[in-house]
């Protein structure tokens, strides 16, 4: 192997533990977990309490603190009352085919004319397009709802006015200098808009207007309680931040799932073998969501929409069915990319001189690619893009980056090479020909290495809350576990245990994870570290070992257990 994954780099966060003793105190909770508590800034009993018990009633903001927010409900009143066409128009992903179910299902229930428009995007890419426009105004839209997508589309909000069709731009992506004209502009980013909360994904933001509709139009919370659900799922999805209104909607919505009113999602659920389950994020994000985004990473993605907006139960269970080998199929070509894109690391590049990977192949699926681009950066902890290339020489790329480099801003030094790019700090898109490839992989290289250093790039785990394992009791976990929804900026908890030793010789389970014994000479506990088996020559030779987890539950034979997740290892004095 010439370049192998880079050692994690082990943190403790820095606490103030006089507040520590006295929240343990308050809550009567065990000092991991009020240290935990305390370091994501959690410092009273009311502030913890709200943390625990998300709810509508004090967690949703008024949505006509949204700049237009007025002026789009009043505009789609009058559509209703005249009858006119509505078209709402999504995205390919999850986020958007969620708001897009959403906001049809209120509409409808408000008695619209309502249809909906999601783009292939293989053949129209990512949002507005000037087809979706066109086939609105050829079946007599008089008015257009864009979720997840538009804040950029300058040119097709143009066209759509030009042919007497009226926009309500709905959208949570960076806006640019110029802003499309449209009707209204709904969007917490906008420089115009005071909306406290800038972090909602494109359904949370679909959510919003069905909330200043029920308001408008005296329906109440019914009109939109019972889709709560949708928005979870978008939500959780997206991976937006987990704190605000994004962390009441998905505690409410994951609370709903198990026994959903809405069809199709029930079905999915049993597809996955979910039924009757207390859903986690994980369940929510690596189960549920990938089937929804499946058919769109693959091509069209109105079967997910279907599904979610189905009152047939025999034909969700069959569009469940779809979904789910969808994204069998979708797996199967994530391996295959995977596989490839690793192998060409491993024999082209060296941790010394590529700082930022860009690896390029004709045989890649482009809905795949961003997906592969994450499991690459997983492995090398290097910002990467994916380039599939087509038969005409076109070639489109995703990238993912890691903490410390902003992606867009990268690509922006690029600009001269790519034909169109586009994103955010952490992922972005870009086009450019087959044949700038080898150019583009040199300067994003240099840009990188100008951006961080080598020890930028060395994973870093940093641990909540230091604990030795006699404290690693069944209570910690249920409060860990009352902690959910996880995503980013409300992370699942990492614990540090210093100076274990091994119970029994480590070894090797599965293909390459690595399965450990650990005591601290009082109590043992068991330990997997997924991904890591190449580590079992350190990690044997290791006189003890300071270990980052995450504490879980670990059911085999009928019996359940704690063990160690293990996130970062820590091999000090090793034996020579």
């Amino acid at each position: 192997m010439t370049f192998p994954s880079p050692r994690e780099r082990i943190t403790l966060r820095n606490v103030d533990h006089t507040v520590v003793a006295k929240l343990a105190a308050e809550l009567n909770v065990p000092a991991a977990a009020a240290t935990i508590l305390v370091g994501r800034g959690l410092t009273t009993f009311d502030r913890c309490k709200a943390y625990f018990r998300p709810n509508a009633a004090d967690g949703f903001l008024d949505p006509f603190l949204f700049a237009d927010m007025d002026k789009a409900v009043k505009r789609v009143t009058a559509a209703i009352d005249s009858g006119e066409k509505i078209l709402i128009y999504g995205d390919y992903d999850v986020d958007g085919v969620t708001a897009t179910a959403l906001l049809t299902r209120v509409l409808k229930r408000l008695g619209a004319n309502c249809g909906y428009y999601l783009p292939n995007r293989l053949t129209e890419g990512y949002g507005i397009s000037e087809t979706g426009i066109r086939h609105a105004a050829d079946i007599g839209v008089a008015l257009i709802i864009s979720v997840d997508c538009g804040v950029t589309a300058c040119e097709e909000a143009e066209l759509a006015t030009s042919l007497g069709i009226d926009m309500i731009i709905t959208d949570h992506h960076e806006p640019k200098d110029t802003l499309p004209t449209a009707f209204a502009l709904i969007n917490p980013k906008l420089h115009n808009c005071g909306y406290p909360d800038k972090a909602l994904a494109g359904v949370g933001i679909a959510l919003k207007l069905c909330q200043a509709l029920a308001n408008a139009t005296d329906r109440g919370d019914d009109l939109w309680s019972d889709l709560i659900e949708l928005a979870a799922l978008g939500t959780a999805a997206d991976i937006v931040p987990m704190t605000g209104e994004n962390r009441v909607i998905t505690a409410l919505g994951f609370a709903k799932i198990p026994t959903t009113g809405i069809i199709g999602l029930r079905a999915l659920v049993f597809a996955q073998g979910l039924s009757d389950k207390q859903l986690s994020t994980g369940q929510v994000v690596f189960q549920l969501a990938p089937c929804v985004n499946a058919v769109g990473r693959l091509g069209d993605p109105r079967r997910g929409a279907e599904l979610l907006l189905t009152s047939d139960p025999a034909l969700a269970d069959l569009y469940a069915r779809e979904l789910k080998e969808a994204n069998i199929e979708r797996r199967a070509l994530d391996s295959l990319a995977a596989e490839e894109a690793v192998s060409w690391v491993e024999s082209r590049c060296s941790p010394e001189n590529d700082y930022g990977l860009v690896v390029a192949s004709p045989s890649w699926h482009v809905g795949v690619i961003g997906i592969v681009a994450s499991k690459v950066v997983e492995r090398y902890n290097r910002p990467t893009i994916l380039i599939s290339i087509g038969e005409d020489g076109a070639a489109k790329g995703s990238g993912r980056s890691v903490p410390g480099l902003h992606l867009l801003e990268t690509l922006d030094a690029c600009a001269d090479i790519l034909d169109a790019y586009g994103g955010h700090a952490a992922a972005a898109g870009l086009s450019l020909r087959a044949d700038k490839i080898d150019a583009f992989r040199t300067r994003f290289n240099e840009v990188v290495k100008s951006k961080l250093s080598a020890e930028d790039l060395a994973p870093h785990v940093t641990a909540d809350a230091e604990a030795p394992i006699d404290q690693l009791t069944p209570k910690l976990l249920r409060i860990i576990k009352q902690m959910e929804p996880f995503g980013p900026g409300n992370m699942r908890p990492v614990l540090l245990t210093r100076g274990l030793k091994h119970r029994y010789p480590p070894r090797i389970v599965g293909q390459k994870h690595l399965k450990m014994t650990l005591t601290d000479g009082k109590a043992v506990m068991d330990a997997i570290a997924f991904g890591m088996g190449e580590r079992l020559p350190e990690v044997n030779a290791a006189e003890s070992l300071d270990i980052a987890f995450a504490l879980e539950d670990n059911e085999w034979n009928g019996k359940t257990t704690l063990q160690m997740n293990v996130k970062g290892i820590g091999t000090d004095n090793i034996k020579t």
